[in-house]
């Protein structure tokens, strides 16, 4: 009896889900658009991730070894200018450590393993370069990786939303126009694509509306553009790495009502 009410409740909800998601859209005349707004920008900060390990049968060694060489690599980021508080390091990790041994056919163990990680952050290219000029990599320290960022991304993604809630409604008036119809009011807004019973799904839809530094131009007027200020690199410098461009964007789904 249990089991039959617990099935009937799990019907029950699956069937109040879907009509939910049939009800998203009104039973009036409705439009629904997407806006989307993009944007290139150069990178104008820098962040690396090092990690210092050791492995030795003596625990307290392996521990010296890590800390010394993180002392000398944060001595190396205080001389590139980098403040402290763009530095962040782990605290100590510590395991042991085994191998397999083909002959014995098992693991043998090796030593404890000691581990700490460390980021920095640097707001010039070549500030990274000239640190990554003075590390000296080995078994014991590594880069993990080296992560372009913008500092004024928030500030960009803001304008991005506004961007693409504008040519939501500028996608929907021109359909509107089209059929001989006016907007109404706004029904709903997501930021996450809908997926209804008729076929709607995320990236189905031709993107009409792309707004980039370049500028781009809908066939209804030319869209404003983003200025993006960052370290662009000169002609004749020779870096040891391209900081390259990072791409942006937004979308918005919005569901108008149509009016005569």
């Amino acid at each position: 009896m249990k089991l039959r009410t617990l099935a009937l409740l799990g019907l029950a909800f699956i069937s109040t889900a879907a009509q939910a998601q049939v009800n998203a859209l009104p039973p009036t005349r409705h439009i629904l658009v997407y806006g989307e707004a993009q944007a290139r920008a150069v990178p104008d900060r820098f962040k690396i991730a090092l990690q210092f390990e050791a492995i030795d049968v003596d625990p307290a060694a392996a521990r010296r070894r890590v800390e010394t060489r993180l002392q000398q690599v944060l001595a190396q980021l205080k001389s590139a200018g980098v403040a402290d508080n763009e530095i962040v390091a782990t605290s100590m990790q510590v395991d042991t450590r085994r191998r397999h041994d083909d002959r014995l056919n098992e693991q043998v163990f090796v030593g404890t393993g000691v581990r700490r990680t460390l980021s920095a952050r640097f707001d010039r290219k070549e500030t990274l370069e000239q640190f990554l000029g003075t590390l000296k990599t080995s078994n014991e320290l590594s880069i993990s990786s080296v992560a372009t960022e913008l500092s004024s991304e928030a500030e960009l993604q803001r304008q991005l939303r506004q961007k693409s809630i504008e040519s939501s409604r500028e996608k929907a008036e021109v359909i509107a126009k089209a059929y001989g119809a006016r907007l109404g009011g706004v029904y709903s807004v997501s930021d996450v694509a809908p997926q209804f019973q008729y076929g709607v799904r995320e990236g189905s839809w031709p993107a009409q509306y792309a707004w980039d530094t370049q500028g781009y131009s809908d066939g209804f007027g030319r869209l404003e553009r983003i200025q993006v200020t960052g370290s662009r690199i000169g002609a004749n410098q020779a870096p040891s790495f391209q900081a390259g461009y990072v791409d942006f964007q937004d979308k918005i789904y919005t569901v108008f009502l149509l009016e005569d």
